[in-house]
């Protein structure tokens, strides 16, 4: 283990020698904390535990596509993981118990949500520059931070923590000339996703269901923040929502799905 510069309410640095994870970058931790937006997220206090995730081969081959299709200079070079509590939000709409994605909605800079007037009045109130800065470590997605609680299944022994990633993305995960390849959202957002789907099932989870709701295209190379989180559980059925987000917290992607967990111990695929 590294020593942590930290504050005491902040987890202590996970190791980060070569060795132990495989990654391009050898000190992927150090290499995010050098990016002033990045360490700003790195640094809240409000955060669990931040991971260096491992991307050394398995000999049965298990999560190849990760641990080297993705593992490379020109695709994903450095990756970090970190988890936090999220309150329980009701969602705005009484027609539904969860909220549906906003499709069109404009993003302020600062990550608040705009499918109406309602963030331009915001930011044109005293207190709106504070109000983004407070919640500039979550999520504009109303549908991501929405649900949980007694009423979604959420067991607070095993709570609906928010799960986050930032992964260095290089030229090579492209379709059109500088532009990110479409099947790369759900690959993405379904590794966060399933991770915290995974964290619902003592032995797992698995996707049946996934889509992608696409807000803008993402221009590459680019470092991407992906989140992911469990809304609500009902029986063996684990709904899980997820972003891709920008330095500025703009949506440029959400996706939505079903994780059904497994009675019976397997690879689990983790970003």
């Amino acid at each position: 283990m590294s020593s942590s510069s930290s504050s005491a309410s902040n987890p202590a640095d996970p190791a980060t020698k070569p060795t132990e994870h495989n990654q391009v970058v050898a000190d992927p931790l150090a290499h995010f904390k050098a990016i002033p937006w990045c360490a700003a997220l790195l640094s809240d206090p409000a955060i669990l535990e931040i991971g260096v995730p491992d991307r050394r081969p398995l000999p049965n081959g298990d999560s190849s596509l990760v641990r080297k299709t993705m593992n490379s200079p020109t695709t994903a070079r450095a990756s970090v993981t970190f988890y936090r509590l999220v309150k329980s939000m009701k969602p705005r709409s009484s027609s539904s118990s969860i909220p549906s994605f906003g499709g069109t909605g404009e993003v302020s800079p600062a990550g608040g949500s705009a499918p109406s007037d309602s963030n331009k009045s915001s930011r044109s109130s005293k207190g709106g520059d504070k109000e983004k800065k407070q919640k500039n470590a979550l999520s504009a997605s109303e549908a991501l931070l929405s649900g949980g609680g007694k009423e979604n299944g959420e067991n607070q022994r095993n709570p609906f923590v928010l799960f986050n990633a930032l992964v260095d993305l290089g030229e090579d995960c492209q379709s059109f000339p500088g532009i990110m390849h479409g099947g790369m959202h759900g690959l993405l957002m379904d590794e966060v996703m399933g991770t915290a789907a995974n964290a619902q099932a003592a032995n797992g989870a698995y996707t049946v269901r996934f889509t992608t709701h696409y807000h803008r295209a993402i221009r590459l190379p680019q470092i991407l923040l992906i989140r992911g989180r469990v809304v609500r559980k009902e029986g063996r059925k684990i709904y899980v929502r997820g972003t891709l987000e920008d330095k500025n917290g703009n949506i440029m992607a959400e996706g939505d799905g079903v994780w059904l967990a497994i009675e019976r111990r397997s690879g689990q695929s983790k970003l």
